[in-house]
């Protein structure tokens, strides 16, 4: 039992330490919790409205996009909710979108929308998570 315990503690060291590491260049907002993202707002999904993503392994004639509904809230107060369109054609709309409630001196790399979609398979809202990835 006594080497057990460092077993334990070392795993929580680790497991805490690699999450730091992620979060530094990735922020991840969901639908389930709010998430932080700086100066005094959070992020939630709140609604998808639809998801045309071209599912894994199909042959598209375009890879389609994802428009969802995003609660922004300052000091826990829902202030906004905002529409948005999450697709290759509209990164740099997104990017300044983002940009005015993140506070971070990196710049904001890329916005993708997890999971992949998967033909036959149907996502459901608490699934989905809105990943911005910092430079």
């Amino acid at each position: 039992m006594k080497y057990f315990t460092p077993i334990i503690i070392l795993f929580i060291f680790i497991s805490c330490a690699s999450k730091q590491v992620a979060n530094e260049n990735e922020i991840l907002i969901n639908s389930t919790s709010l998430t932080n993202v700086g100066n005094d707002y959070e992020m939630k999904i709140s609604k998808i409205i639809s998801d045309s993503r071209c599912p894994e392994g199909v042959e598209c004639i375009w890879v389609g996009e994802v428009q969802l509904e995003i609660e922004i809230y300052k000091n826990q107060k829902l202030e906004n909710t905002e529409r948005l369109s999450i697709s290759y054609k509209t990164l740099e709309q997104n990017k300044q979108f983002f940009a005015e409630y993140i506070s971070t001196v990196k710049k904001i790399k890329n916005i993708l929308v997890q999971p992949i979609k998967k033909e036959g398979q149907n996502i459901e809202l608490k699934e989905y998570v809105l990943k911005v990835e910092l430079e």
